[in-house]
């Protein structure tokens, strides 16, 4: 109620948090959150390995969420904007 108060219609977002490193789990998992929370958006951590990008793609094309931000590395300094082009650039191997 005091979050409401201040911000006005909170939540505006749910985001959801997963660990690339789960693989075929993570799809379970948004599927569960989406049907309890509500999840509207998706954090994707632990991707600093192209063997597992492959989560991004399956988690795209099965919930149709937007990836607000990838973590590839373990600092705070390693979550950076999600960029779909970029992503799917760098996971063909076409840098830039």
């Amino acid at each position: 109620d005091d979050v409401e108060r201040r911000v006005g219609e909170a939540p505006h977002a749910v985001l959801q948090v997963l660990d690339a490193t789960t693989g075929q789990n993570a799809l379970a998992q948004v599927k569960a959150f989406r049907e309890v929370a509500g999840v509207t958006g998706l954090i994707v951590t632990k991707l600093d390995g192209t063997a597992k990008a492959g989560i991004v793609v399956a988690l795209a094309e099965q919930f149709q969420l937007p990836i607000h931000a990838i973590g590839v590395g373990e600092g705070a300094e390693d979550l950076q904007p999600f960029a779909a082009n970029d992503f799917a650039r760098a996971l063909v191997g076409l840098e830039g």
